[in-house]
């Protein structure tokens, strides 16, 4: 007896695997559409959080808003405030002129407006009348414009003329100098990117305002206990005149 399948056996294996492959393939059509199912559902999910993302960051600004607004109000019952923070803060302070300190007397309002989407910041300067300049408000806003930082500054219309900085020889190249004022600083938009100024007053001056109005404890403490050794070594160098002249006395007797 032959062991060669019949034609008959042989179609019958073919239609099984044909019948095989069918179904493995529409099993695959089947999962891929699932899966593109299951991701345009995390992309909704997605879209749903940026959407309650933007609308909970835009709350909390509206709130916090409220919130330095009412404490600007009661900034401007203290006297000197700006001032006392400006000098206080260890950056500020190195780069403010005497004249630039003086002014800072006349500060009665600052304003740091956050833009929306990361796009940008503003820093507002509210001024009395005051001998420098005739502003009333000086603004400094630092924005991304075409992937790049762009910074732009109020014009002061100064009462006296300023001295101004030697202009740098053509084709050299400008690299970034520490600010020798605070109104050079105010004024000079050739870097926002490396701001560190601006960078100062948004994150630490606008944010933590009543740090730099309070005294440092520490630094208090260091005072206190300064006068205290200075005090015992009056009182050691006493003793010692005391006792130099006790000893004096009973030599000569």
């Amino acid at each position: 007896m032959s062991d060669k399948p019949t034609p008959k056996k042989l179609k019958t294996a073919e239609d099984g695997n044909n019948v095989d492959d069918t179904t493995q393939e529409a099993d695959m059509d089947s999962a891929i559409i699932e899966l593109e199912m299951c991701h345009n559902e995390l992309d909704k999910l997605n879209e749903k959080e940026n959407e309650e993302v933007i609308a909970m960051d835009q709350k909390y600004k509206k709130l916090r808003q409220e919130c330095y607004d009412k404490r600007s109000k009661i900034i401007e019952k203290i006297p000197d405030f700006w001032f006392t923070v400006f000098t206080g803060h260890p950056d500020l302070c190195n780069i403010l002129t005497e004249e630039e300190e003086d002014c800072l007397h006349y500060l009665r309002k600052l304003e740091v407006d956050m833009a929306d989407n990361n796009s940008g910041y503003c820093i507002k300067f509210y001024f009395r009348e005051n001998p420098y300049f005739k502003n009333d408000f000086l603004v400094k806003e630092i924005s991304y414009k075409q992937d790049k930082m762009a910074s732009e500054s109020t014009k002061i219309d100064w009462t006296k003329p300023q001295k101004k900085t030697p202009a740098k020889a053509p084709g050299k190249k400008r690299t970034r100098e520490e600010p020798k004022s605070f109104f050079g600083w105010f004024s000079n938009n050739d870097d926002p990117a490396n701001d560190k100024i601006a960078e100062i007053i948004k994150d630490d001056v606008w944010a933590n305002t009543l740090q730099y109005y309070l005294p440092d404890p520490d630094m208090e403490g260091e005072d206190d206990s300064n006068e205290s050794s200075e005090g015992e070594e009056g009182d050691e160098t006493n003793g010692d005149k005391t006792a130099q002249a006790s000893g004096d006395g009973t030599s000569s007797n």
